[in-house]
């Protein structure tokens, strides 16, 4: 009794009233099959249950430090805490009234005494027995039948503004990555049932279009992995794009280049059929020796990734990617090219714009380093761009320096030059060898950057002869190494030489290089980088949660890699400058 009235003390009412809120949510959430229709309210409850999750974890709720954070958040007018304490109790009493599910949202027993009528009499006052509830636990015998889906919807929507007004109560420049973490935590439970995915994705339709446009990308990634090879795509693809309708600027044997796209019109227009417009083109090279075989595979490949890229930066803004237009195969150089749309804010003129990848910036010595917010930002971007591939179940593989662009506007008129390089806006392309993570066969190895040197970028367990198949904490160690030049605006290859190994190049780069960001970048923005590169080593190194103080021992328990990325994405939304 005393070790139960400890933990009361410490939660507090809030903690104790979320509590009985989430279990009361669980009535819904864990009900039987009882049909389609009734299967997708409850994926919309899912979605509320969710969002509440995610509330009480930032804030602290279960641990009792709301009133803290909220007091260190710095953030609106005094009583916070108890308008948050007001919001969940209306929650849990809104789920806990027997009569009202009944009379106001469309719900009756499923069998007569299916429900404990008594339990939820004791318990509609979130506050009443709360020692007693604490230690049993919510234990209510519910079995509710839908019978009217409009007073249903009611009830979802009244759910719906509760976690509404909840959320409100983060500071509005955290509210993203709050939606963004329910939003991939929903995707990841899913994982690869297709029957779930479309559930969620119609439980999403018309309310929360970033949840909605997710969930239709991973349905699309997946039944485009189901498909097997075949001839007839050789024929039918309607990404296909004609070679003679592109021409090629600049180096034609380079691995990314600038196009123009002969791109057909409806109508004719100044007595012409087609338009002229600039592309960008990467190229993924084959051998012209290889068997059919081997090659459809490689086509099926192509024509899926263009699939998954084709308005994707419209359909969802946080991949940070360009939309694809299409592919073209070049067979006369043995290679298939992926045709990128170039960002909006470059004007549609045959001209070529410039672009500029992370690499190139870094090694202009004309200009200054850029401020750190500006690479706070640049990290942020990039760390969400990672998090929402993951989502998807898709590893890049090849999150290098040179694959991160920019594309600087055209010369100011005046003809003056900016002192540093605008990094607000990255795209990352470089998908030669992405694919879904569940995928068993092996893809194609990312050409390494820069071209003279060993596959700096990659974790050492993912190359030579005895490599494990890659997976989401090869990327994650990319991201850091990334992160890692951008806190000291210096290439990593700076400090390679040529008799170190990958896995003697990593331990140089974590007890020689790593220390020094913290007097270029501050403490916490080192211990992300730190972090980022020992995650998913072996047990005696793996990550923790991030939730230590400084100086206290790490957790070696290893953390999913959708928590991981959520961290590193909030720890890098907190720095400032």
């Amino acid at each position: 009794m005393e070790a139960a009235l400890g933990i009361i003390g410490a939660v507090g009412v809030v903690g104790q009233i979320f509590d009985g809120c989430m279990k009361a949510y669980r009535i819904f959430t864990t009900a039987a099959n009882q049909g389609r229709d009734s299967e997708r309210l409850v994926c919309k409850i899912r979605i509320e249950e969710a969002r509440l999750g995610v509330w009480g974890r930032e804030w602290g709720v279960v641990e009792g430090k709301l009133e803290a954070n909220l007091a260190a958040a710095d953030w609106g007018p005094p009583g916070l805490y108890t308008l948050a304490e007001t919001i969940l109790s209306q929650l849990y009493s809104t789920i806990m009234d027997f009569n009202k599910l009944q009379d106001r949202y469309g719900l009756r027993e499923a069998t007569p005494g299916s429900v404990d009528r008594e339990a939820y009499k004791n318990s509609e006052d979130p506050r009443s027995s709360v020692a007693a509830r604490l230690r049993d636990g919510l234990t209510l015998r519910a079995r509710w039948v839908v019978v009217d889906k409009e007073k249903f919807e009611v009830l979802l929507e009244d759910l719906g503004y509760y976690n509404d007004r909840l959320e409100k109560l983060f500071p509005p420049e955290r509210i993203s990555t709050f939606q963004r973490t329910w939003t991939n935590e929903l995707l990841d439970a899913t994982q690869r049932n297709v029957q779930n995915l479309d559930l969620l994705e119609n439980a999403s339709s018309g309310k929360y279009p970033r949840l909605n446009a997710l969930a239709k990308l991973k349905h699309l990634r997946i039944n485009l992995d189901a498909q097997a090879p075949s001839k007839k795509i050789l024929s039918t693809s309607e990404l296909k794009v004609p070679r003679w309708r592109l021409t090629f600027d600049g180096a034609t044997d380079s691995a990314r280049i600038h196009g123009v796209y002969q791109r057909p019109t409806d109508a004719l227009k100044n007595g012409q059929v087609s338009e002229e417009i600039p592309v960008l083109i990467d190229f993924i090279s084959y051998e012209h020796y290889q068997d059919m075989d081997t090659r459809l595979h490689l086509y099926q490949r192509v024509d899926n990734l263009a699939r998954m890229l084709h308005s994707a930066s419209n359909r969802h803004p946080d991949l940070h990617t360009l939309d694809c237009l299409g592919y073209v195969d070049d067979t006369a150089a043995s290679r298939y090219g992926i045709i990128h749309m170039l960002p909006e804010s470059i004007p549609k003129s045959p001209a070529s714009p410039s672009f500029l990848s992370l690499s190139t910036v870094m090694d202009d010595n004309t200009r200054r380093t850029p401020d750190l917010d500006a690479r706070f930002r640049l990290a942020h971007s990039l760390a969400i761009a990672l998090w929402s591939f993951h989502s998807l179940d898709w590893l890049h593989k090849a999150f290098y320096p040179s694959n991160i662009l920019f594309f600087p506007p055209p010369p100011a008129e005046s003809g003056s030059t900016p002192s540093h390089h605008n990094l607000d806006h990255p795209f990352v392309l470089g998908f030669d060898s992405s694919r879904p993570e569940h995928l068993s066969e092996m893809s194609a190895a990312a050409q390494p950057s820069p071209a003279h040197l060993p596959d700096l970028y990659r974790h050492p367990d993912s190359l030579g002869i005895w490599r494990q198949s890659y997976r989401k904490a090869y990327d994650i160690y990319s991201l850091g190494l990334v992160l890692l030049e951008i806190g000291l605006w210096s290439k990593i290859t700076g400090y390679w030489k040529q008799k170190y190994s990958s896995a003697v190049f990593k331990q140089r780069l974590l007890s020689g290089i790593v220390p020094h960001v913290g007097s270029k970048a501050g403490s916490k923005y080192r211990t992300v980088v730190e972090r980022c590169l020992k995650y998913g080593d072996a047990p005696d190194s793996q990550e923790s949660n991030g939730n230590e103080k400084e100086g206290e021992t790490k957790n070696e328990t290893t953390i999913p890699p959708n928590q991981m990325m959520e961290w590193v994405v909030m720890s890098l939304e907190k720095l400032s400058v």
